[in-house]
């Protein structure tokens, strides 16, 4: 089953791949603050989901597998984890490029190739040759958006706390979440562009597996 497959893979390089990002190896503790992120959050949600993807795989008529292998369900959580590599490659890098720290100098090890660009196009490309999509609609794209408004609650809660993230000096944990820096105008406009950005990936998303049926 390819579908089975696709899980093993994603399994087998997202684990490790985590575990070096995290710090974990060579270590033996994980960062501080590392779960802050949306990049390890939406990482480590989609291990969770592929694992048990592919246990739902043994049981293929059980209603555990059919909630899990939904064409929501399925969308949701390709969205979730291909925009951590949209963010991270178009918006992260280029920003720590003009900022000048250092974020990317066009090296990338194992664990950054891994949460960044492998898991997540592993994960589209298992959604594009597997996944169901017979009864995917525009309202499976508004869905989707439940996830990162979850994240959005999520860091401004955590930075009201006035705790620094881990042992940096962020409260929070990307530029364009900043509201003191950006101001409420600019916050404001920001967080807006990026949710419809979403709400547009996912309705191409959903064309496109209108398209694949």
């Amino acid at each position: 089953m390819a579908l089975r497959v696709f899980c093993l893979v994603i399994l087998l390089l997202g684990i490790p791949g985590m575990l070096v990002h995290s710090q974990l190896i060579p270590t033996g503790r994980i960062r501080p603050g590392m779960f802050s992120f949306y990049t390890n959050q939406s990482n480590l949600l989609i291990l969770l989901y592929q694992l048990l993807l592919l246990i739902g795989t043994f049981f293929p008529r059980s209603g555990f597998f059919r909630f899990l292998a939904g064409s929501g369900m399925a969308l949701s959580m390709t969205l979730c984890i291909y925009v951590t590599h949209l963010i991270y490659h178009f918006v992260l890098v280029p920003e720590s490029k003009r900022s000048g720290k250092g974020f990317e100098d066009g090296k990338i090890g194992f664990g950054n190739l891994c949460v960044h660009y492998l898991i997540p196009w592993l994960t589209v490309l298992e959604w594009i040759f597997c996944a169901d999509k017979t009864r995917l609609s525009f309202i499976d794209a508004l869905l989707w958006l439940l996830i990162p408004l979850a994240y959005f609650i999520y860091a401004m809660l955590r930075a009201r706390t006035g705790r620094p993230i881990g042992h940096t000096r962020l409260l929070y944990p990307y530029p364009f979440l900043n509201l003191p820096e950006l101001g409420p105008k600019r916050f404001w406009l920001g967080v807006a562009g990026l949710m419809v950005l979403f709400f547009v990936l996912g309705c191409l998303m959903v064309l496109l597996g209108q398209l694949l049926v």
